[in-house]
């Protein structure tokens, strides 16, 4: 765990040893089982993440915040024996580098620990990889994963930063800027379908949009009016956009979500999934980016 600075200290959260983030601009707390973000409150505002109150202990992978998908997201490229959503979401990371720690912004850089074992999933599944997380808090909250192929192969990937917005009320939330995407709805097992106007969740819902175009960056927002609030989300890296949330009925079926959970949270998860997987050449960098920002919601 890095030594206690001015900016950046030592707290128990949640039941998890964190690092606790703060500058003028709000505080963060940041977990190292996961290198997973449990909680970011911009000055003046509320809390912006929903953590379970029932989720797991660990080694278990921690229900809320935002939880970590690499080098695979769901089952998509998936390897024989691997886990759903990769095997970095259950593991410690460690602070390899602090580019910045004072009152405007701090930032820090994680990579997940690794074993000498053939058997850790890490080298089994991902030898050649390496990934890092950089988390930015100044006046946006910024994380980068930065994935290197140090092979000799070509090596397709997916991921996604699994993002959990705390929300007053999900059935009341419209997401905006998914009009005129194609998306495929695994819910329903329908493929290229096509979105008009934003998106205002009506049962359960979990969705992959695709991109129309390749631009360099791409907004989304999470409207959420009886909250008061519009969450901004602007991706770089990313051509694809996962919506997610069980429903009443997916609550029920998981352990730990409360009943209601489902209702306090929607998951809007900047990723490479779908038709955006991406082959990373010998050699090769990628780096996915999610930056976020609240303001109050016009009335």
């Amino acid at each position: 765990m890095l030594q206690d600075t001015q900016h950046i200290h030592t707290v128990d959260y949640a039941g998890h040893r964190c690092l606790h983030l703060q500058t003028q601009h709000g505080t963060a707390v940041l977990a190292p089982h996961g290198a997973q973000l449990l909680s970011w409150v911009p000055t003046g505002q509320g809390e912006v993440f929903w953590l379970s109150p029932l989720a797991m202990p660990e080694p278990a992978a921690i229900r809320g915040g935002v939880p970590v998908c690499w080098p695979w997201f769901g089952k998509q490229c998936m390897p024989d024996g691997g886990m759903q959503h990769g095997p970095v979401r259950n593991r410690a990371w460690e602070v390899t580098c602090v580019h910045a720690d004072g009152p405007d912004c701090v930032s820090i850089e994680l990579a997940p620990t690794t074993t000498a074992s053939p058997e850790d999933p890490l080298n089994h599944f991902a030898s050649d990889l390496r990934v890092s997380l950089r988390v930015d808090l100044d006046e946006h909250l910024t994380q980068t994963l930065h994935t290197h192929n140090q092979g000799a192969d070509d090596y397709s990937l997916t991921q996604a930063l699994h993002t959990y917005f705390a929300v007053a009320n999900a059935s009341r939330v419209r997401i905006e800027g998914l009009d005129g995407l194609r998306y495929d709805d695994k819910l329903l097992g329908a493929g290229d379908q096509l979105q008009t106007g934003g998106f205002v969740l009506e049962n359960a819902c979990d969705r992959v949009y695709q991109q129309a175009s390749l631009s360099a960056q791409h907004h989304y927002t999470v409207m959420d009016p009886d909250g008061h609030r519009q969450i901004h989300i602007t991706t770089k890296g990313s051509q694809s956009v996962v919506l997610w949330n069980p429903g009443p009925v997916g609550a029920r079926a998981m352990a730990d979500v409360p009943d209601d959970g489902w209702t306090q949270f929607f998951c809007v998860e900047a990723s490479n999934a779908g038709d955006d997987s991406v082959t990373l050449a010998p050699g090769a960098h990628h780096r996915m980016v999610q930056r976020l920002q609240v303001s109050p919601m016009k009335q």
